[in-house]
């Protein structure tokens, strides 16, 4: 018999066996195509921040070739483990090991060309629908590039680097195997252990790690402590491993008590008691896998699906600019005259003033004084702009937020001081010089009629989005202190118009209206004499960069999700398929005690429900409890861990399909 009948033989007989290995060898290359395809794609690299794109994609990539290179290895090794009966035979016929790696090789190399083949055709036809798709993900339209040569080259190299390192694997693990050693790993059932005291203390620690998560995370013990959450982080990745083993006999111990239910599934519990000890590696390999893919996922997701309510939340308008004593000084006619004759239109345009004063604040009877101004807004203007019926009194304050974020002001007293700007220079000197200067020295030093203090228990706290975002030295937009109408005409009196502001808050017809929003600013520019310090910026022009730089992130997360969710399928299948010659002769018994086939059907598949949702339901469980504290604490959490939900149910569904699949195959083959 010669090498190339004895490969066709193997591969004949093993046939069914090769057919997750391929498919996993084929997704794999697919993807790498598809997505190694934009490193040469012109359209993409000039849609995007070229030098963002390649700073993200070129690690991704890296990790994507590594888990394809440890993934196949590792399912060809076991694809060789169960084979070694076969393999044992060989060598007892005289068959070298030489020879038997050279049996490997040369069916590597087939299942590399066929896998090859394959990758390039799904690829190449599914690369339209993969590119709709990212153009949907990132806003470019008619995002169309062509896989080149370089593309198909590039994959041709990678699939021989996955190949050769492979290979080496494969070698070294066959020559490190005796002829026993093959013989038995396929005709002796394999032997695990579970400690049950093990199991229950690692249960203890995992738990106690889970009720410490939040208390840490909303820092009520162990505040400022990161060594305590990557602590907890351990636990919870260790942890598993050692509860998996000692799982079913933890539920032995518990049902029990309940004799019914016991009883009826005294078979399925028997054999899940050795399966679960023996499957113990697998199960927590899947757990890892599903558990990294549905995080990256659904943070990724999450965060990308959160861009324009973010965007919008901190840009009402659809492009702001500051009106000063010098800079911006512009009508409402004019800017009209400015859009029209670019064929926009203005659909509203507002004006709010603002008073631009230092920040002083006050923590625990010391002065601080912030290196920038803050906002200050009368109630009637603040009433009359958003439509409200706020009213302060006299020494009381009321801060509004675009967002409804934990402010960190909230334990300071604040001071809004209206000395004259000269004498606040020599206060901030002072300040700077005596960091512990007391509230009771810094307010001696002042007259009476210019400042006001306001005690923390006399402010409060609003959310409105009442203008655009923005941060400099001598304004601060995004958060505001609204004030009564008699202190803020005080204010104003005493330090005159060269602190006084105007917001122009405008909104286009067309919110994509990049030449009107140009031109504006080309003229402010103009007006202005070239400064630019106070430029407006486009909300749409923000809202895409951000779309762009995330959805990127959000894509690749994607597909690497996706490759380990589909590993983790293919191998929890593999491992199935291949211990089928064991129930085999198990079911065998059965049938001679007198069960049918749909009885014997029945318990196979409890005891496949067991082993395929076990992973599935410890990862959403503790991703969703993990997530659910963590979105807690974050601006715009519940909105987040909702899209995080919809991660959670796909992944439940696509785990389902694998178990039906896998159910139906393994019964096929178990039962006949």
């Amino acid at each position: 018999m010669t090498f190339s009948s004895i490969i066709i033989k193997n591969i004949k007989f093993n046939f069914k066996k090769y057919i997750a290995y391929f498919i996993a060898n084929s997704f794999i290359i697919a993807v790498l195509l598809m997505y190694g395809s934009l490193m040469f794609s012109k359209e993409f690299t000039m849609a995007s921040d070229a030098d963002a794109f390649k700073g993200n994609f070129i690690p991704m990539l890296v990790v994507m070739i590594v888990f394809s290179i440890v993934f196949i290895s590792y399912t060809t090794i076991s694809f060789i483990r169960y084979r070694g009966k076969e393999f044992g035979v060989y060598l007892t016929l005289g068959v070298t090991t030489r020879d038997l790696r050279k049996i490997l090789f040369i069916e590597n190399i087939l299942i590399l060309f066929a896998s090859l083949i394959t990758g390039i055709i799904v690829g190449t036809l599914f690369s339209r629908l993969f590119y709709m798709v990212i153009g949907k993900i990132l806003w470019i339209d008619n995002f169309r590039p062509n896989l080149n040569i370089k593309t198909y080259a590039m994959c041709l190299v990678i699939a021989l680097i996955i190949f050769l390192i492979n290979s080496i694997f494969q070698l070294i693990f066959v020559g490190r195997l005796s002829i026993m050693e093959l013989i038995k790993s396929s005709s002796k059932a394999e032997i695990g252990k579970g400690n049950f005291i093990i199991g229950t203390i690692s249960l203890i620690a995992l738990i106690t790690a889970l009720y410490l998560f939040p208390k840490i995370v909303n820092q009520e013990i162990f505040i400022g402590s990161e060594s305590s959450i990557l602590i907890i982080i351990i636990i919870t990745i260790i942890a598993p491993y050692f509860v998996i083993g000692s799982l079913i006999s933890m539920v032995n111990r518990v049902l029990v008590n309940f004799k019914k239910t016991y009883n009826n599934n005294l078979l399925v519990l028997s054999s899940m008691q050795h399966k679960f000890a023996s499957y113990k590696s697998i199960i927590y390999l899947v757990l890892i896998l599903a558990s990294a893919a549905i995080t990256l996922i659904s943070m990724t997701y999450s965060m990308y699906g959160t861009i324009e309510k973010n965007v919008n939340i901190m840009y009402p308008y659809d492009f702001a600019f500051i009106e000063n004593t010098k800079l911006n000084k512009i009508s409402d006619q004019q800017l009209k005259n400015i859009v029209k004759a670019n064929g926009g239109e203005i659909k509203q345009h507002k004006l709010l003033e603002n008073i631009d004063i230092m920040d002083y604040r006050s923590y625990e009877g010391k002065v601080t004084a912030y290196g920038r101004n803050t906002s200050i807004i009368s109630q009637s203007n603040y009433n009359n702009h958003m439509g409200t019926n706020i009213s302060v009194n006299k020494g009381e304050l009321v801060q509004v937020s675009n967002s409804n974020t934990d402010n960190k002001f909230k334990g300071s007293d604040i001071i809004i001081n209206f000395n004259d700007l000269s004498k606040q220079k020599e206060q901030i000197a002072k300040i700077e010089k005596d960091k512990n200067i007391s509230i009771k020295i810094f307010l001696a030093t002042m007259d009476k009629d210019s400042y006001i203090y306001v005690n923390k228990s006399k402010k409060k706290y609003i959310e409105g989005t009442y203008t655009n975002d923005s941060y400099s030295l001598d304004y601060s937009r995004g958060t505001a202190i609204i004030i009564n109408d008699e202190d803020y005409k005080k204010i104003k009196e005493k330090l005159g118009s060269k602190v006084v502001s105007y917001d122009h808050l405008i909104n286009l017809k067309d919110h994509k209206d990049y030449k009107s929003f140009n031109s504006i600013s080309s003229e402010l520019k103009k007006l202005n004499n070239g400064d630019e310090s106070l430029k407006p910026k486009f909300k749409q022009q923000i809202l895409e960069k951000s779309i762009r730089e995330n959805g990127f992130i959000l894509f690749s997360s994607l597909f690497l999700g996706m490759m380990l969710l589909i590993s983790s399928g293919v191998v929890l299948y593999f491992k199935v398929l291949t211990g089928v010659d064991d129930e085999k002769e198990r079911v065998k018994k059965l049938v001679q005690l007198g069960m049918t086939d749909r009885e014997v059907s029945k318990v196979l598949t409890k005891e496949l429900a067991i082993i395929f949702f076990t992973p599935v339901v410890l990862a959403v469980s503790l991703i969703t409890y993990f997530l659910s504290i963590v979105f807690g604490v974050v601006a715009n959490g519940e909105y987040m861990f909702n899209k995080s939900l919809s991660v959670f149910v796909a992944y439940i569904v696509l785990q389902m399909v694998a178990f039906f699949i896998t159910r139906g195959r393994y019964i096929k083959e178990v039962v006949g």
